[in-house]
Order: structure tokens, then sequence, then C-alpha cells
């Protein structure tokens, strides 16, 4: 809430975390400048001048305003939203926590101020977060259906991590988001109650075009039409996210609990739709979603061949769509035009699926 000396009351920020939560309740107020600079801060990877440059103020004046921010949200109780680490300001795990919801704050106030200025034609927006694969298969024929029934309506459609697309939501950024957590996952970043509802299962299939005089040619048309057993792949060259992506560790761990040795990895690269374009090519297998398979051939007549995998030995995501939830009730908390595009993702999802 906007206070009329400027500041804002920390109670619209303690309504997005629980009841036992009670570290923001020692903050009264906090004044607006503080908050476009906690924003600004985080928004530039805690460059403190090019957030100053951003605001309008000089150097010293953006000092004071981080002395001060650190000052009202810290006590001997609870750290910081930010410290300073050689030259750059860092945000701390509290910092991370309110990020989003200073962001939507701010933003919302800022729409505010455009609106009484009359540079906003008072369009209703709602915010959906999502992955790149869905933004390009069933989330974007969502919104296109979306848009049919509500042209007066304007969406703003964001692909963070996940963990950042649940946050989000937590915090206010987001109305709507699509993930693949599990519900523990989703409950841990969101420190709040959520509103979770299951879609579909995205299977994972294998992918390939392989070359008439490759090596594993033989091996991969030799695979059987029914569901493909780990063992079964120990000859072929796959194509796999980074070492370090979660991604990637859940394969590794799958495989090896299957068969008790590695995969063989002749590429190591990020995101489905490029492991897609490596496997079209002929130089390796992709494991991927059913889901980045279906959306890679709409947008290319692509030359790809697949073979589901066993269930058992490498289990489907289940795709969710997550939300605020209404105290006490197990029902969204989000406005009737999120609610209508609610609806046009469930339908879509449906025939996805």
């Amino acid at each position: 809430m906007i206070l009329p000396d400027g500041s804002v009351s920390t109670k619209c920020l303690e309504g997005r975390f629980s009841k036992e939560d009670s570290r923001m309740k020692k903050i009264e107020h906090l004044p607006l400048d503080l908050l476009h600079t906690f924003a600004w801060i985080a928004k530039l990877d805690g460059d403190a001048a090019a957030a100053a440059e951003q605001l309008g103020i000089s150097q010293p004046s953006i000092s004071k305003r981080l002395t001060a921010l650190r000052r009202v949200t810290s006590d001997p109780d609870r750290e910081p939203w930010l410290i300073l680490k050689g030259r750059r300001w860092r945000l701390t795990s509290e910092g991370q926590r309110v990020r989003g919801i200073v962001a939507d704050l701010v933003k919302r106030y800022e729409q505010m101020e455009a609106f009484v200025a009359g540079n906003l034609q008072g369009k209703p927006v709602v915010s959906l977060a999502c992955g790149q694969q869905a933004a390009g298969g069933f989330v974007r024929i969502a919104i296109e259906q979306y848009l049919k029934a509500q042209p007066e309506c304007q969406v703003r459609l964001s692909t963070p991590r996940g963990k950042a697309r649940i946050e989000g939501v937590s915090g206010g950024q987001f109305d709507l988001a699509i993930v693949t957590d599990s519900p523990a996952t989703i409950q841990k970043h969101a420190r709040r109650e959520m509103y979770v509802e299951d879609l579909f299962e995205d299977r994972f299939v294998l992918a390939a075009n392989p070359h008439k005089k490759s090596s594993w040619h033989s091996v991969w048309h030799s695979l059987p039409e029914r569901p493909v057993r780990a063992k079964e792949l120990l000859e072929l060259p796959f194509i796999l996210p980074e070492a370090d992506a979660s991604r990637r560790r859940q394969f590794d761990e799958w495989f090896f609990k299957a068969t008790g040795k590695t995969m063989n990895i002749t590429i190591e690269t990020g995101g489905w739709q490029t492991i897609l374009n490596f496997a079209e090519a002929g130089l390796g297998v992709g494991l991927v979603t059913a889901s980045s398979v279906e959306t890679f051939r709409i947008q290319r007549n692509c030359k790809l061949t697949t073979r589901p995998l066993d269930p058992i030995e490498f289990p489907p995501d289940a795709v969710r769509l997550i939300a605020r939830k209404l105290h006490g009730q197990d029902v969204p908390d989000i406005t009737a035009i999120a609610s209508e595009l609610r609806t046009a993702i469930i339908d879509s999802s449906i025939n996805h699926a």
C-alpha cells in the first residue's frame, strides 16, 4: 500500500508470506525511493553507478539511499536486503526473497502514475511465466485463443527459469506460471501455500536422424517400437544438457540406476530446441520431452524419428499450472482476466496431451 507520505506499508509485503513469517513485520514503512533503488540495483546486478544513472540521481544520493535501505531492512535478528561485496551490491537471501514483490510494487506504482498522467489506455494486463518450450507450444496456442476472446486485454509473457517462475508468482510478479517442479519444491521456493493444478504428463523420448554411413545407424533402426529400456541405449551417442544442469543430473541418475553405467555423450548443450537441431543434423541422439519434439515439428518440416522411453526408468514430467492461493480455499487467487487465461491454458493442454 502506498501511504500519503510516499512510503510503502509493509503490510502488503507481509500478506504475500505465511503468518508464521514475522520477520517482515518489524519494518513499518519503506519510502518509495528506497524501493525504486532496490529494484534497480537488483536489475543491474548490483551496479550502483548504473542504478544512479537510471534513477537520475548523483552518486552521493544513491549511497545515502543504500545506507538507509540497509538500516531500515536489517536488525540483529535479520539480514539486510543488500550487502556490499567489492564494488557491487549483492542481494542476500532475504533480498532474493522480496525481489519479485518489490519489482511488482514499483511496476504497479509506475503504471498508476502513467495512468493518472494520461499515458496509459488502461488496458488490463495478465502476466504469465513459462519455459521457452511451452511458450512455443501449447502456451502460444492458449494465448492466441485467449486474445481472440479477450482482444481488449494484454498478455505479458516471461520465460525465466523454473525457480524464478515460482518465486515470481509467489511475490506477485506473475499471475500464473507453468512449471514441472514437484509440489514440495514449489512450496519450498514459494515460501507460502500455492495453488497447484496438474495439466498433463510430458513423457521423455529419443529423437534422431542418423546418416546411413554413421556407426550407430543400424543400432538406432534396430530399436524396438515398444518403450525402450536404458540397457538398449549403451551403443548410442547422446546429445544432452550440460553437466551442471539439473535435468542432466536427473538423466545421469536414471541411466546409472538402470544400467550401472554412464551414457555415451557426444555433445553437451542447453535447450531442447538446440539439442533437436543437432539431432536432426545426424550428430547424435537427443533425450528430450515429447512436447519439445512436437513444437520442433510445428516450427519446421524436420526429418527426426523418435522412440518412446520406458516410463519406469525415465519417469515423465508432470506439467503444472501454479498461482497464488486464496486464503483458506483451494482456489487460485487471480483476477477475472487471469482466470480466463487459465481456462485457455487448460483447454490447450488437454488438446496437447
